[in-house]
Formats: C-alpha cells, sequence, structure tokens
C-alpha cells in the first residue's frame, strides 16, 4: 500500500509575483501580465489581446502574437541581436503604425484605443523581453 503526503504550500514558501514578458516559442508570443490574479482576456486582433483583472476594468496585460516576425522587423532598426533585451513599447508602436492606416482608414476607434492602451501600459511598467528568455525557450 502507498502512502500519500499532502503539503500545503503557501506564498511565503513560493516567493512574490513578479512580473515579466515571458515568450513561447510553440505559440510564437509574448505574454505580460503585472498582477498574480484572475485574468480576462480580450482579443483585439490578430496580433494583440488585452489582458484584464475580474472586473474587466483595469488593465493588468497583454499578448503579442507572431512576435518572432515582428521581432525579425526591428532587430536591424534598433542593431540588435537576440542576447539583448527589446523593450516592447517600439513593437507595439511598429505594429501600430503598419495597422494605423487600415484602423484610422475604417475608423475603428475601439482597435486605436486598444492599442494606445497596450503601449501606455508597457511604457508605464518598462516592459522588456529579454533575448535569453527566448533562447530558452527554444
Amino acid at each position: 500500500m502507498t502512502q500519500q503526503t499532502s503539503v500545503e504550500i503557501g506564498p511565503e514558501q513560493c516567493g512574490a509575483y513578479k512580473p515579466v514578458a515571458l515568450y513561447f516559442l510553440e505559440s510564437d508570443c509574448v505574454e505580460y501580465v503585472k498582477e498574480d490574479a484572475l485574468c480576462i482576456h480580450e482579443r483585439v486582433d490578430s496580433f494583440l489581446t488585452l489582458i484584464f483583472d475580474e472586473t474587466k476594468i483595469n488593465l493588468i496585460g497583454f499578448k503579442l502574437k507572431g512576435f518572432k516576425c515582428v521581432f525579425d522587423k526591428i532587430k536591424p532598426l534598433y542593431e540588435l541581436n537576440d542576447m539583448q533585451f527589446v523593450d516592447l513599447v517600439p513593437v507595439i508602436e511598429l505594429v501600430f503604425t503598419q495597422l494605423g492606416n487600415n484602423v484610422f482608414a475604417i475608423g475603428d476607434e475601439e482597435r486605436k484605443l486598444a492599442y494606445k492602451a497596450a503601449i501606455k501600459l508597457a511604457a508605464n511598467d518598462n516592459v522588456r523581453l529579454y533575448g535569453g528568455a527566448m533562447q530558452m525557450a527554444a
């Protein structure tokens, strides 16, 4: 007969939550969530998903899909290599600029506001993705 032991792990054993932008190789996306809380995802378009808290009022994160393609486009602009960090604000701004003509042409105010909110969150929280994290995921 096998005896099972139950071990409870509380927050004091796990340490404090530290927000960090993570790259997921399998799904080619970057996700940043600044709080360890229940999250509600709201898809904006094929690139951006906003992440809200349980009230759906406070923006606490975002997900950027197809990130490798965008990263490859900005690497020469900023003379980056895979071992350097990437400030995610220019990435969001680059996509926003590329999509901008379409967004403004069709008057998609909601989409425009979503990108501005993600840019503001990334800038305020100084969100960065480190090349080492991308390589560890590989």
